[in-house]
């Protein structure tokens, strides 16, 4: 099992379309994928897992990965939050 927390910078948090990739990329692996938000674990490979967690931007997730091609599974799934879901900002 490995584990990496990481914080949710985009403006929206983890709305539709953010959730809806951090699922893609996590269903790629055969490991188990759980992210910890407050007192709360879902499963990253359900969308509507990830949307009930309510997640908003500044706030915390912690990312767990348990089974085969685990550290592959987090290293993608870190640097996908990392780049904000490669959604653009507002800012000009």
């Amino acid at each position: 099992m490995v584990s990496a927390k990481a914080v949710i910078q985009n403006e929206t948090g983890l709305h539709l379309r953010p959730a809806g990739a951090l699922c893609t990329e996590a269903l790629k692996y055969p490991c188990k994928v759980n992210l910890k938000i407050r007192e709360v674990t879902v499963n990253a490979k359900s969308v509507l897992g990830v949307l009930s967690a309510c997640v908003k931007q500044g706030e915390e997730v912690e990312i767990v990965c348990d089974g085969e091609k685990e550290k592959e599974a987090l290293n993608e799934i870190i640097s996908l939050i990392e780049n904000r879901f490669f959604e653009r900002s507002n800012c000009i």
